[in-house]
């Protein structure tokens, strides 16, 4: 089988802009879950002002309403994750993050996996994917996500670059999206979150995923898991072991009878991935 020209892109250049990740019908229900879960539990922080910290994360985000627990596995983006993970791909970490406006919060041009012991993540592109879905859209100075492309090729420990992010340059990549859109990503690619020097709070989810045999965070498991987990897939994605295998190396979509199922995502992702590959060479 071909390499889509695609998937190429996204492991030589470490990441991927999915416009319209999200169907309006999907984004309907999710805009509306994100408020209340931001009324609920971020209120005090959007009323306290510049006293209050640049961010704020809801913790547990697939508790509060269903159509989060339905993004782990929307159609549009989930092939694209078997691609690069693998059938035996797990949920790892989940977010809801709101940042006001003021100075980045990260450290300039940072890995996330900088941190990890015993493996390179130079070395393995398929090791974990990131991904930003975005509510609503995002202007140029609101704390966009930017990349230095191919980076995440660095052996881990390399020194991180000394590059100015306050200043447009071509070595590195801003990407503004829209809403319903979402950034796919290795996590050891050297990025920031640029100032939010914009009048509003930026809005976004963050989905990261992995191998079934690597530990996950509390907010990759909903409480209601019973309820939810309802098909071998997601009950993968949660983290519950397959009874017909019982091991953690052996976990994979394909061990479930769901070799069809499986052959489809791959399919769809492919045509996603041609879809995403025109849209990156087409820019100017």
């Amino acid at each position: 089988m071909e390499t889509p020209q695609a998937l190429l892109s996204y492991e030589t250049q470490g990441f991927v802009h999915l416009p319209g990740a999200m169907e309006p019908t999907f984004l309907a229900r999710l805009k509306p879950a994100f408020d209340r879960a931001i009324r609920q539990h971020a209120e005090q922080w959007l009323t306290a002002g510049k006293s209050a910290t640049p961010t704020f994360t809801i913790k547990s985000i697939l508790d509060e309403d269903d159509v989060f627990v339905d993004l782990v596995d929307l159609s549009n983006v989930f092939p694209l994750l078997v691609e690069i993970i693998g059938p035996d791909i797990q949920l790892m970490i989940t977010q809801a993050r709101l940042f006001r406006p003021s100075a980045t919060f990260v450290p300039p041009w940072h890995s996330d996996l900088d941190g990890v012991r015993g493996i390179d993540p130079g070395l393995a592109p398929r090791f974990v994917a990131k991904i930003h879905f975005y509510p609503e859209d995002l202007t140029p100075d609101q704390g966009c996500l930017a990349f230095i492309p191919g980076s995440h090729r660095c052996p881990i420990g390399t020194q991180r670059p000394r590059i100015d992010y306050h200043r447009d340059s071509p070595l590195f990549q801003k990407i503004v999206p829209k809403a319903g859109d979402a950034v796919l990503f290795n996590p050891h690619i050297f990025h920031m979150c640029l100032d939010n020097s914009g009048s509003s709070v930026r809005k976004s989810l963050i989905y990261t995923y992995g191998h079934f045999w690597m530990k996950n965070y509390p907010s990759a498991i909903p409480r209601d898991l019973d309820r939810l987990a309802t098909t071998q897939q997601r009950k993968q994605l949660f983290g519950v072991c397959s009874a017909s295998t019982g091991d953690y190396f052996d976990q994979s979509l394909e061990n479930h009878d769901m070799k069809h199922e499986v052959d489809e995502l791959l399919y769809s992702g492919r045509k996603l991935l041609s879809k995403a590959k025109q849209i990156y060479f087409s820019r100017p």
